[in-house]
């Protein structure tokens, strides 16, 4: 009937209509791409004893660098030791922060926020020593760089004791070996140390720490904050 086919084209014309005004809303509508938080750490200035992870002595130094990746218009710094930092300028990007406390590793979040969202990480890469801490782990290094040494040389003595060893090299030797060569990043000590035939260190002297001194009564002869 003609009433029917004019309704038909009426109909049809009010569904194109329809879709020609929801395909560019839906459009519109649709959210951007969440961006994805990430970042590394840098040392900048202070008594760094351990270069990965990051350890060291109050006050220390670092930058943090971020990686982010998508659409981000601000970042959000926390660093562990106190208030968060938050902006979307240079300086909040890619800051710079000066750890003054002691703690045994510090949790770094960064937050990212954009169009899309906002993202989140955390990384434990930065640990400031105490003073005692940090002369211990210069000791343990030590110890374990005369074993390596033994082990390498397939002996279990030095060539000859040694009165005040500071990490450099010909002072602490093996069968040819040399103990610095296995000290890592440990290339210079700020205390000196007795080593006897048997490889152990048997006594300690500060040096530059300025703030700790030697104690046989601890567990195997260790230092001990002033």
């Amino acid at each position: 009937m003609p009433g029917s086919h004019v309704r038909k084209i009426i109909t049809l014309a009010a569904l194109v209509t329809l879709v020609g005004v929801l395909v560019p809303f839906s459009v519109s509508c649709s959210k951007p791409p969440r961006p994805t938080a990430d970042f590394t750490i840098s040392y900048v200035s202070g008594v760094r004893l351990i270069a990965d992870p990051i350890a060291g002595l109050a006050p220390l130094t670092v930058r943090f660098t971020d990686r982010s990746t998508g659409d981000i218009t601000s970042w959000r710094w926390n660093f562990g030791d106190g208030p968060a930092i938050e902006g979307s300028g240079p300086e909040h990007r890619n800051p710079e922060h000066t750890y003054t406390t002691i703690n045994s590793g510090f949790i770094v979040v960064l937050t990212v926020k954009g169009p899309g969202g906002k993202h989140s990480t955390d990384k434990t890469e930065v640990t400031v020593f105490s003073c005692s801490e940090a002369a211990n782990s210069e000791l343990n290094q030590a110890r374990l760089a005369i074993k390596d040494c033994l082990k390498a040389a397939g002996t279990t003595a030095v060539d000859s004791e040694v009165a005040g060893w500071d990490g450099s090299r010909g002072v602490v030797t093996a069968g040819g070996l040399d103990a610095h060569d296995y000290l890592g990043v440990w290339r210079e000590f700020r205390a000196v140390y007795t080593v006897d035939m048997g490889g152990e260190i048997t006594y300690g002297t500060d040096v530059s720490w300025g703030c700790i001194q030697w104690d046989l009564s601890l567990t195997g002869a260790r230092w001990r904050a002033l």
